[in-house]
């Protein structure tokens, strides 16, 4: 879920209370809102493109996303005090997934083509360890409830749309391999700070496969895609075969 929060000082010219606690609310709902707009601004949608972007190119999108915001719940409401003056703050939250959420207006076909990327070497993937390659013969667990990718240290950014490729760059998983409506319901992935919340992620399950990514495909905008092995590329495959997880989505990134 995206919150934010705003604030809204009590009018002093107004002699009934009551009706002073209504006005600040409402200024701090206003206020509230803008931030929750400027939050969805900033949200990255993939490598390449953040919510900024997309609305740049389409005013309706932009006008269905101002409207959108405008139906943001109102999740806590409290009497703050700004420097000895009475004031309201409130916190809205909208959903990013499901029926409802961001993810029915954002995650759609790229609305235009990227700009030329600052740095020349840019899209590029960066091996930042040797890749092993896939055996020949592989054993099958076939028990793997979900797949935890750990990308601590590699400065993986959370994204809406997050790639795993292997080494030569062939998408593994991401919103191309799915039914976009299945995506924009479950979402691609979850995200954690710490190993520990990761497994508690019910995407994990009980039994996930943890995987470490070898390098990661950088772009100049934000760096979201991660690189496998060919090795754990061709584990990840089998597995899936067997119990289906990546087809379920329960994919979790652990990053910095």
């Amino acid at each position: 879920m995206l919150t934010a929060t705003g604030v809204g000082l009590l009018p002093q010219d107004e002699p009934n209370r009551a009706r002073a606690y209504l006005k600040a609310r409402g200024y701090a709902r206003l206020d509230a809102l803008a931030n929750l707009l400027m939050l969805i601004d900033r949200v990255q949608i993939d490598a390449q493109y953040t919510g900024a972007d997309y609305m740049m190119q389409s005013e309706v999108l932009r006008a269905s996303v101002t409207g959108f915001v405008r139906g943001a719940q109102i999740l806590d409401e409290r009497k703050i005090f700004i420097e000895g003056q009475e004031a309201v703050q409130v916190t809205v939250g909208t959903a990013m997934y499901g029926k409802n959420g961001l993810s029915r207006l954002l995650l759609r076909p790229s609305p235009a083509t990227p700009e030329p990327a600052s740095d020349p070497t840019l899209p590029r993937i960066d091996l930042l360890a040797p890749n092993t390659p896939a055996p020949t013969t592989l054993t099958v667990e076939g028990n793997y409830t979900g797949l935890i990718i750990d990308a601590r240290g590699l400065k993986v950014q959370p994204a809406m749309a997050p790639r795993i490729l292997k080494a030569d760059g062939t998408p593994l998983y991401g919103v191309g391999n799915f039914d976009i409506d299945m995506v924009i319901e479950k979402g691609l992935a979850s995200y954690h700070r710490d190993m520990g919340a990761a497994r508690s992620d019910p995407r994990a399950g009980s039994n996930p496969l943890v995987l470490r990514p070898i390098g990661v495909y950088r772009r100049s905008a934000a760096t979201t895609d991660v690189v496998l092995s060919d090795a754990d590329a061709a584990k990840l495959l089998t597995e899936d075969a067997r119990t289906g997880f990546l087809k379920q989505l329960k994919v979790v990134f652990v990053v910095d």
